[in-house]
């Protein structure tokens, strides 16, 4: 957890201010909807209104431009701020809502100030840009009067701020009013700045005046695994932790902290993109298997027909033109039975229709049966792209993954991709696979379709051990051929085998394992997809 309350975000300005102050916007790109990238000469300050990451900072990362086209608010903000300067940055109170004040000259050579706030405000988060009336121009999020009637922020009116409680500034609180407040646990709902985390560690008056005076502390708390509990620029701490990194800039920290958890715009937005567009074929393909199914159940019983015509083909003479039905000996059966007849039709006419329909059903029931088989192979492959993406960890493996999509039909290139895609048609993302160590033996594996295919078919030793989960989509596992494995060796390839699927903790799995040599690519199949008759089995437990 990234803890960031009023408090902390003054603390970052400081450092933000001290930074940036005086120096010279020279590029503004807006790398998202929600997320704006300003450039201060080689310094980028990014901008993130995503409700998961509302956040200003630093970045030494490059945000890639996911926008087909510049959006309004990116050509006023180019407009009034690209060539302007810093003058400051200011705090409302301890609330989370930053003012960045820019000057810049005009054509006429007269000073222009404008104001850009950002609102730290989860899901409300906003940016917007005021001139130095604090007239709105624009903002990155605009709402309508039915969704929020409260507050409006439409071009040319004058900027408001979000609706706030008055809190005392933490600044002037006594120590017998802190008191006070800590007795009726309302010191968050009372003073500004203040969140749960920071409370919870407010043992004493004097512990809230050494934060409040403290320099930052960027640092990360971290369990036994290694995981991150806690990233704080506070002198904070959680209840329980195994180790601490301390950071000497808040910036060293979120972009630490960022890149760990994955939760850059750029790796965010496009793994959203594909989340999206796979979920989408995952509920297309589970509804035409629905459908399929049911039109099976539906047809099943074909082969009666067949019986039917043969009943009345065996009486056909007893059958007269304008009858409606007949009862007769049903001798697949051994009883009587009713055949429905049409009376505008003749015997003959009315025993073709009853073969016709036969016909009709059973090639229906083998190409329903045949098309269910795609289906479920489609929602297969689609279940696999789920999971190599959940486990994605960089985005050039993300970007593999977009790219098979792209190349299935799955997704469309825009017309700036394409054209982006023209220029740099000799530069493509080399995959590396994914390598690790299980037991002292060294592994090579795939960490998406295309990866899995190159490394099964087109880079491994035809000796090579090939290791998968078997009917479950994940990883292809190669051990080189001159490893001899132990019986524990296998079983520990093949636990990861089962942890690189989606399947739960605990789950049991079976893993097939093959020499590379036994493996099948049929022609036309989809990336990753194999076939093989000759393998040893083992379940393991993951």
């Amino acid at each position: 957890m990234l803890y960031i309350d009023g408090i902390s975000l003054n603390k970052i300005k400081d450092e933000l201010e001290t930074t940036l102050k005086g120096k010279g916007v020279n590029k503004i790109v807006q790398t998202s909807s929600l997320a704006i990238s300003m450039n201060f000469g080689k310094q980028k300050l990014i901008f993130s209104c995503f409700s998961s990451l509302p956040l200003c900072y630093l970045s030494d990362q490059k945000e890639e431009n996911l926008l087909d086209e510049n959006t309004t608010f990116s050509l006023n903000l180019k407009k009034q701020i690209s060539g302007s300067s810093l003058i400051s940055i200011e705090q409302i109170g301890f609330d989370r809502i930053l003012i960045f004040k820019f000057s810049k000259l005009n054509e006429l050579g007269e000073v222009k100030i404008f104001n850009l706030y950002f609102e730290m405000m989860g899901k409300h988060s906003n940016l917007v840009l005021t001139d130095s009336n604090n007239k709105v121009i624009d903002s990155i999020k605009r709402f309508s009067l039915e969704e929020n009637s409260a507050r409006v922020l439409f071009p040319g009116i004058d900027y408001s701020n979000p609706t706030i409680d008055l809190k005392i500034d933490p600044n002037l609180l006594s120590e017998k009013d802190f008191n006070i407040e800590k007795e009726n646990n309302t010191l968050i709902k009372n003073v500004e700045g203040m969140g749960k985390l920071l409370v919870k560690n407010l043992s004493s008056y004097e512990k809230l005046t050494s934060i409040l005076k403290d320099s930052i502390s960027p640092k990360l708390f971290l369990d036994e695994n290694k995981n991150i509990i806690l990233a704080t620029v506070l002198n904070i701490e959680p209840s329980s932790y195994s180790s601490i990194i301390n950071f000497s800039t808040s910036e060293e920290l979120i972009n630490n902290y960022i890149e760990t958890q994955q939760l850059s715009n750029t790796f965010k937005l496009l793994k959203d993109k594909i989340n999206n567009s796979i979920k989408k074929e995952i509920k297309k393909n589970e509804k035409t298997i629905k459908a399929i199914e049911k039109d099976i159940k539906e047809r099943i019983d074909f082969d009666r027909y067949r019986e039917i015509g043969d009943i009345l083909a065996a009486s056909l003479y007893s059958l007269k033109k304008g009858m409606k039905e007949i009862e007769l000996y049903d001798f697949y059966n051994d009883k009587m039975c009713t055949i429905q007849l049409d009376p505008l039709c003749s015997p003959q006419h009315n025993l073709e229709k009853i073969y016709k329909k036969y016909n009709k059903l059973k090639k229906g029931l083998m190409y329903s049966e045949k098309r269910l088989i795609e289906a479920k192979e489609n929602l297969k492959y689609f279940i696999a792209l789920s999971t190599f993406v959940e486990n994605s960890e960089s985005r050039e493996n993300l970007k593999l993954i977009e790219e098979e999509l792209i190349s299935q039909g799955y997704l469309k290139i825009s017309i700036k991709q394409k054209r982006k895609d023209k220029k740099k048609s000799t530069k493509t993302i080399v995959s590396s696979f994914g390598q690790t160590e299980i037991l002292g033996v060294p592994i090579t594996y795939g960490r998406n379709n295309i990866e899995n295919d190159t490394l099964t078919t087109k880079v491994s030793h035809r000796d090579d051990l090939w290791f998968h989960c078997k009917d479950i989509p994940g990883t292809h596992v190669i051990v080189n051929n001159s490893i001899t494995l132990s019986d524990e060796q296998i079983y520990a390839i093949g636990v990861f085998c089962g942890k690189m699927s989606k399947l739960p903790e605990g789950s049991k799995v079976t893993v097939d394992y093959t020499k590379v040599k036994y493996l099948n690519k049929p022609k036309g199949a989809r990336p990753g997809f194999v076939t093989y008759k000759i393998f040893d089995t083992i379940i393991v437990t993951i």
